[in-house]
């Protein structure tokens, strides 16, 4: 007569189902260290992206001639 007053035991995992959880996880972390680094080449680019472009060579040829008008008319 306990018995009717006892909650079922859930099954444990399977080593299946272990297995694809760790790989999940493994997944997540791996992207996760990928956005991270993504992120910190992003942010240096912009710290030194701007001093650097400054002295690069498409800056030294100057800026090209416009060809029409804001009009819309052509010269």
């Amino acid at each position: 007569m306990s018995g009717i007053f006892k909650a079922p035991k859930m099954p444990g995992e399977s080593e299946e189902a272990k297995k694809a959880r760790q790989r999940a996880e493994q997944k997540a972390e791996a992207a996760e260290k990928s956005q991270a680094s993504a992120l910190a080449a992003t942010l240096k680019a912009k710290k030194t992206g701007g001093f650097k472009m400054l002295f690069s060579p498409a800056r030294q040829e100057g800026p090209q001639p416009q060809k029409t008008k804001l009009g819309g008319g052509s010269d």
